[in-house]
């Protein structure tokens, strides 16, 4: 089944996590599970937004650590408008290799 974690709350999110149990007709822990199989992905897709923007990573990894394809992560850089990391020197490499194919 998984691993069982403890956490402290804050009241705040408690009451929310409550709320939407009721609404969801659902436990608490399958509101929370529901809620982290959300945010985990949201999470590692901005961070490695912010690798990739950064210049720590190429598109490919980025595209890996997001759990997307490359197609994918080119999409998100265009949602959040930020440019692709890819100079006249790797455009003249590819081409070069292109033609030598």
């Amino acid at each position: 089944m998984g691993k069982t974690y403890t956490s402290r709350l804050p009241d705040d999110m408690v009451k929310e996590i409550e709320r939407i149990a009721q609404i969801e007709k659902l436990d608490k822990s399958s509101v929370i599970r529901r809620l982290l199989n959300r945010a985990i992905p949201e999470w590692k897709l901005e961070y490695a937004l912010k690798l990739y923007q950064n210049g720590e990573i190429s598109i490919g990894k980025a595209a890996e650590l997001s759990s997307i394809s490359i197609w994918e992560f080119m999409e998100k850089l265009s949602q959040y408008k930020i440019p692709l990391n890819y100079s006249l020197e790797d455009l003249e490499s590819d081409l070069k290799l292109v033609k030598d194919l």
